[in-house]
Parts: structure tokens; C-alpha cells; sequence
């Protein structure tokens, strides 16, 4: 018997979880895991290089990004550029602040968005990112014969407190492989093995087998909306 269902999320995510909790009528608790605080950047710095591509692998960082450009009228940079969004819920954050969306990966994954993107040899290229973030994305772009620029908009802060109030058989929806890492290491009273845990992409997936957590099957559409579909699914199904 499955007790309690948390949502293992980044402090942004907060707000449209809630949100689909009603819409679907799963009571959930929240544990927020990070928080994502914006870094000080010039805009026009960026954007004056004129960019062909510009890439978001978070709706934070469209967000953060977007305000920016808002705020200084920079508009005029973007009037030839295209974007891409490792997922729905990052180009529906883009969509929201007037931008089109003009590649989203199949699988949404960072891996599959550098791979698979259609970018031309010598493509200049921005990448919105988190400070914590790892650099494969902007290696495999590099080895695509594209000339890359990281921005760093905003860092993660993460939990201290240790996670001490999971009962076993308690159900745990993981949205990024960092964040199960993170919470498995601050997890004190069970063991992962006594969790059933929900990933969310493949990457996900294959840490929470690492770690022993008890699957119970992944997300077929890597947006909250598919999580929580799933998640109903699953719940009948325990």
C-alpha cells in the first residue's frame, strides 16, 4: 500500500505542480529539493554576437532570459534567431513571453537536443543554462562544427536538511537525475528500496535503478501533465 506521494522539484516547478494536482485530483506533498536564484548577466552583452540559435534547457532559465530581454528592449538581437527547448514545459514557457519554438526534441533530453537539433556547420550558438549544469551539451554542439556560448543565468541552491520523514512504500516522483541524487543522499529512515520512486526521463530512470529504487514505470511524456497521467495510472495499479 502506497502512503504518502511526494514531488521531489526545484522551488520553480512548485506552482504548476500544485496546479495539476487539482486538475487531477492527486493529493501530493511537495519537498523542494533546489532553488534556483538568477545570476547577475548584461543581456545586450550576449546578444550583441547576434546569435543563429538560442538554447534553454529549463523554463527558469526562459524565464530569467526573457525578463531580461523585456526589461532592456533587446528585442532587436532576436528579429533572425531561432530557439529550441529540451521540453514541453520549457517551450511553453517561451511561447508565453511571445517567442516561437522552433526545434523541441522528440525525447526530451538534453542529449537528444544536442544531437539531433538542425543547426548548419558554424552556427552561432547560445546556450541558457544553470551554473551546475555539465558541458555536454555544449561539446557535442561544438563537435558539430558550431561556435558555442554559455550563459549561466542562474544557480541552484540545495537542500541541507536531511530527509528524515519518508515512510516506507511512500511514493516519490524524481523530476531530474540530480534532484534523486541529491534527495538520496539527504534520505535518513529508509532505504531506496523501500521507496516505489516515479523518474521522469531515461536518464532518471537509469539512476533510480542505481540507487535500487523500487520502479513502477516511467513517464511516457516527459511534462508534468504526463507525469501526473502516469502517476494516476500507477497509484490504480499498486
Amino acid at each position: 500500500m502506497v502512503h504518502d506521494v511526494y514531488f521531489a522539484i526545484s522551488e520553480n516547478s512548485k506552482n504548476r505542480v500544485l496546479t495539476l494536482s487539482k486538475k487531477f485530483g492527486i493529493k501530493i506533498k511537495l519537498l523542494q529539493i533546489i532553488k534556483q536564484v538568477e545570476l547577475p548577466f548584461k543581456i545586450d552583452f550576449y546578444l550583441k554576437n547576434r546569435f543563429d540559435w538560442i538554447v534553454f534547457t529549463s523554463s527558469f532559465g526562459v524565464k530569467v532570459f526573457s525578463e531580461k530581454v523585456m526589461k532592456t528592449g533587446a528585442f532587436h538581437y532576436l528579429l533572425n534567431t531561432r530557439f529550441a527547448a529540451v521540453g514541453q514545459e520549457t517551450a511553453n514557457m517561451l511561447r508565453s513571453y511571445g517567442f516561437g519554438v522552433d526545434f523541441v526534441p522528440e525525447h526530451f533530453t538534453t542529449d537528444e537536443l544536442a544531437s539531433k537539433i538542425p543547426v548548419a556547420n558554424g552556427a552561432k550558438i547560445l546556450t541558457v543554462r544553470s551554473k551546475q549544469g555539465d558541458d555536454t551539451l555544449e561539446k557535442t554542439l561544438t563537435e558539430r562544427s558550431c561556435y558555442v556560448t554559455r550563459l549561466n543565468a542562474y544557480t541552484e541552491v540545495i537542500r541541507s536538511r536531511p530527509i528524515n520523514f519518508i515512510k516506507k512504500d511512500d511514493f516519490v516522483v524524481f523530476g531530474s537525475s540530480y534532484i534523486l541524487e541529491i534527495f538520496t543522499k539527504l534520505l535518513k529512515n529508509v532505504r531506496p528500496s523501500e521507496i516505489f520512486a516515479l523518474p521522469i526521463g531515461p536518464k532518471t530512470f537509469s539512476r533510480a535503478i542505481d540507487y535500487d529504487y523500487k520502479i513502477r514505470g516511467s513517464v511516457k511524456t516527459y511534462t508534468y501533465e504526463g507525469v501526473f497521467e502516469t502517476l494516476r495510472e500507477m497509484l490504480n495499479g499498486v
